[in-house]
């Protein structure tokens, strides 16, 4: 399901930008990817396809900035195919890899590893443009 890796992706730049998590919710490295279990429970029962908003409640309003990361997170990633925003969060030796080798299918998958992650990207992604 795309919302759920587009939400662990959003989750990841949020932690590597603002050096905090975009949200509480444990993350689990499930069969198929990063798996936030509160979201996937909420959104099941429409499929595949999102169609429409759950009853699900924030504790906060969203913050200005992070709606900004959010819209800058889907403009960038909210058009790739399901099997390309797979690849980016089943790259070899990513959190989720680390997660499932470590602990095997449904093991925790901690903000420090996704971090850590995500702030690599952030200086290979930089590294690329200096050599450009």
């Amino acid at each position: 399901m795309s919302l759920l890796k587009l939400t662990y992706i959003a989750h990841g730049w949020h932690l590597e930008m603002r050096g905090q998590p975009l949200f509480p919710n444990r993350i689990e490295a499930w069969q198929y990817g990063p798996v936030i279990p509160d979201v996937y429970r909420d959104f099941r029962r429409q499929g595949i396809n999102v169609q429409g908003p759950v009853g699900t409640v924030l504790n906060a309003p969203i913050a200005p900035d992070d709606e900004h990361l959010l819209e800058q997170i889907y403009a960038s990633y909210g058009n790739l195919a399901p099997f390309q925003l797979s690849d980016i969060t089943h790259v070899p030796g990513g959190p989720w890899d680390i997660a499932t080798q470590t602990g095997g299918y449904y093991a925790p998958i901690p903000d420090d590893l996704i971090r850590q992650h995500y702030v690599a990207k952030r200086l290979e992604a930089e590294k690329h443009a200096a050599n450009a």
